[in-house]
């Protein structure tokens, strides 16, 4: 009589130690997947530091509150992480502060996303809940209740472990009783516009202290004293302004001024048309930058000569109608391996192609989208292209979006170099339902050519 097999080893027979080094690997939607198998599984796989990658989103304008009630009162997750909008100005917040109650020994990041506006005691209510609150983000206008506005206000409870908030606007700051700079004494990231006496006192306040900004301005009235506040330790900037601001003599020299002593800045999103004088200024005071994206249309040639300074740069991103030329003279940045171009304006597509070889030899992940061209944009890898193959040696991974492909110039894509192309359309799914002159035959005679490509081909069908 033969020996009897030994059982197989099931998946549902590891213990727990190992399912959780596997659900670390998961996203979030392998993560849902892996908790519908079993309850051991749903524990495991909700729990510890993969909540983190979970966001709770409470819809009143989808959902009755009571649903969220009965969904969620019973539950054993410690959710973190809270988004909660509303359309409604009884907002159900009754409601919602019961699932704060339930949560609130777990909550970290509080996103409110109300339709119209929150009041002093709506946020005051919430906030109360929200003990150990890390992050809060309010996508509204914060205002008085307006039966309750002559009423005394109780004080709004301290936060102190409150790191980072946003605010819509910067005009709840102007609401008797809500004082940032006592409710979260210790904040290190904000944002929020700057259009106010109000805002510029908080802003000059924290400056000492915060690491992250996002800065807004609608108006130039604050705009100057703002680029006069000194950010030491800063690392991420998003600075959207008034472009005239940064043609003006006066205004360039104390933009230049601010970005010199930003020597920490690691992060910069800079929104308004700038001089060459303030590229430089980046350029030569903030070494340590590693993304830096640009919207402008006004860049002209030479005007990013300067950048090849940034020997730390890994990502650029570059957004409106600019020049070929725009990286003539600029020294190669051998970091950088990730460049972004959205609304190109490319009367050859070979001169800017040569300048990114010589800028970013390192090159592995081009973008293009929007570009004001069609087939000629392949010659950055095609046709004459292949004669200056070696300026980008190692790109892997090429996007074109908006733009009119035929599946005859596609089959021209070298094959031993790039190894994922994706097209995209506005709703960001990888396909070519953009690309009306890609043909299916055009995309199998791709692959014929490219059979280690990972091509994205779900085609228009309507």
């Amino acid at each position: 009589m033969g020996e009897s097999e030994e059982p197989k080893l099931q998946l549902s027979d590891l213990p727990d130690e190992l399912l959780v080094m596997i659900f670390d690997k998961l996203d979030v939607l392998g993560l849902k997947e892996a908790s519908m198998v079993c309850s051991r599984w749903a524990g495991l796989a909700f729990s510890g530091r993969r909540m983190d990658r979970v966001l709770l989103k409470v819809d009143y304008t989808l959902h009755e509150p009571a649903d969220y009630d009965k969904t969620f009162l019973e539950s054993t997750r410690k959710y973190r992480h809270l988004q909660y909008a509303y359309n409604t100005e009884e907002m159900g917040l009754s409601f919602f502060l019961n699932l704060l109650k339930k949560f609130k020994t777990s909550i970290q990041t509080l996103k409110i996303w109300p339709n119209f506006f929150i009041t002093l005691y709506q946020l005051q209510q919430i906030l109360l809940e929200l003990p150990d609150l890390q992050h809060l983000s309010v996508q509204s206008r914060i205002c008085y209740d307006f039966e309750m506005r002559n009423d005394p206000q109780e004080p709004f409870p301290v936060r102190s472990k409150l790191q980072s908030l946003l605010l819509d606007t910067e005009i709840g700051l102007q609401c008797d009783g809500f004082d940032i700079r006592v409710v979260a004494p210790n904040l290190t990231c904000l944002d929020m516009d700057c259009d106010s006496q109000q805002a510029l006192d908080v802003y000059k306040h924290f400056s000492h202290q915060l690491t992250s900004v996002g800065v807004f301005f609608k108006t130039d009235d604050f705009f100057l004293g703002f680029c006069e506040l000194a950010f030491p330790l800063l690392e991420i900037l998003d600075f959207y302004c008034d472009e005239q601001q940064m043609f003006d003599p006066t205004a360039v020299r104390i933009i230049c001024g601010f970005f010199r002593n930003l020597t920490k800045l690691r992060r910069l999103t800079l929104r308004s048309n700038v001089s060459k004088e303030v590229v430089q200024s980046i350029a030569s005071h903030c070494p340590e930058l590693v993304y830096l994206s640009l919207k402008t249309d006004l860049l002209e040639e030479n005007s990013l000569q300067s950048i090849g300074q940034l020997s730390n740069l890994q990502t650029l991103s570059l957004d409106g109608w600019m020049s070929d030329n725009i990286f003539h003279g600029c020294q190669p940045i051998p970091a950088l391996g990730s460049v972004r171009l959205d609304c190109t304006k490319l009367s050859d597509p070979l001169v800017l192609y040569c300048h990114l070889g010589n800028v970013a030899p390192r090159l592995w992940d081009l973008v293009i989208i929007e570009a004001d061209i069609d087939d000629g944009i392949l010659q950055f890898i095609t046709d004459e292209g292949l004669k200056n193959v070696s300026h980008l040696p190692i790109l892997r991974d090429l996007q074109l979006g908006y733009m009119n492909i035929s599946g005859e110039s596609l089959t021209s894509f070298l094959s031993s170099t790039i190894h994922y192309i994706s097209m995209l359309r506005c709703d960001r799914q990888l396909d070519v339902t953009s690309c009306h002159r890609v043909s299916e035959d055009g995309i199998a005679r791709l692959r014929a050519v490219m059979p280690s490509c990972c091509i994205e081909d779900r085609l228009l069908t309507e």
